[in-house]
């Protein structure tokens, strides 16, 4: 049976206040990494797993996301957006989707990046085989108390069950989370059936009145549903502080040939002014 084409998400309507003073003026999504807004290559994840369509979340001081991908014709998808009026956690922001997505989804942050984009054809892969509630895309830590991080299964191949989880635990309490003397830590990649939606809703809010996507996982595996997580082979970076940025920058600037990624940028240039050229005929 074949399954239904898979819709992609991406909030980004978050403030970004780790990277102030630049997100005070610019979504923290539009950072350039190679010539490239990082929610550009959260698009070409989605794309490399065969989404065609996208949702994106955006807020207060975020046109620029929307100037930037437009209708997702320039980056080979179709994008449409959904306005978060108030900045209520994470979990909050993917439930303003619920009127929209009835099948499987993929939430990509707006900030990550994911790195090879094939991954997430991985991800969806396993998810579509098994059907749990969510799966979940997670790299090995050193330091499991600064990240939402895994307790696993059996692990078969790189993936296993998820036993349960918990945001940035305390030092003590992250030893119960260790999976063979490793932490496997959240990164920003989660496929989920519209279930989850019933979960967040169920989700009482934390601190600052937040409502966690982790803790409405944790409310599903806690009632009994399905959650796995796949390991990821390469490599996942949150684009939210400055240190991170700064890695990532450094690793790429050292690639060999930097030649492909002038073309790409070039062959959208092309396509803008076609665009703006047929405009002007008109």
């Amino acid at each position: 049976m074949k399954n239904e084409p898979v819709i992609g998400l991406i909030p980004a309507a978050g403030s970004g206040t780790r990277l102030y003073p630049f997100s005070r003026a610019v979504p923290k999504e539009m950072y350039p990494i190679l010539g490239k807004a990082v929610i550009e290559h959260c698009v070409e994840n989605l794309r490399a797993g065969g989404v065609e369509k996208v949702f994106i979340i955006v807020g207060h001081q975020k046109g620029a996301i929307m100037d930037y991908i437009g209708d997702g014709s320039f980056f080979g998808v179709k994008a449409a957006y959904i306005f978060q009026m108030m900045r209520k956690g994470l979990g909050h922001a993917i439930l303003q989707a619920r009127n929209w997505i009835q099948g499987t989804f993929i939430t990509i942050l707006g900030d990550s990046f994911i790195e090879p984009k094939e991954e997430i054809k991985d991800l969806i892969d396993l998810h579509q085989r098994h059907k749990p509630v969510a799966t979940l895309l997670v790299f090995e830590v050193d330091d499991p108390s600064e990240y939402g991080v895994v307790k696993l299964g059996k692990m078969l191949d790189h993936h296993g069950d998820v036993q349960s989880l918990a945001e940035k635990p305390a030092k003590e309490k992250a030893k119960e989370f260790a999976n063979n003397d490793k932490y496997y830590a959240i990164t920003g990649a989660y496929v989920f059936e519209p279930k989850i939606f019933d979960y967040i809703d169920l989700t009482k809010a934390g601190g600052k009145g937040e409502v966690q996507i982790t803790d409405a996982i944790a409310l599903a595996i806690e009632k009994g549903e399905k959650v796995m997580a796949l390991i990821l082979k390469g490599k996942y970076i949150d684009i939210g502080k400055w240190q991170t940025i700064f890695d990532v920058e450094a690793k790429l600037l050292r690639a060999p040939d930097t030649s492909v990624y002038v073309k790409d940028r070039e062959r959208i240039m092309r396509l803008i002014k076609d665009l703006e050229n047929s405009n002007m005929e008109k």
